[in-house]
């Protein structure tokens, strides 16, 4: 239960820094904001 929590609460904070990602104009901030996607993503799909 508190795994799928987990993935839920991942997606949710992946899908926002997408949405903020398409928004921002500063490519340094863009990147910034793949940064913190990434591990994100990794976790949504179980790859460690």
């Amino acid at each position: 239960m508190i795994f799928y929590l987990y993935i839920l609460i991942a997606a949710i904070t992946a899908a926002i820094i997408v949405a903020e990602l398409f928004r921002e104009k500063s490519w340094r901030h863009q990147l910034a904001m793949v940064i913190i996607l990434i591990p994100l993503v990794l976790r949504i799909f179980h790859i460690k």
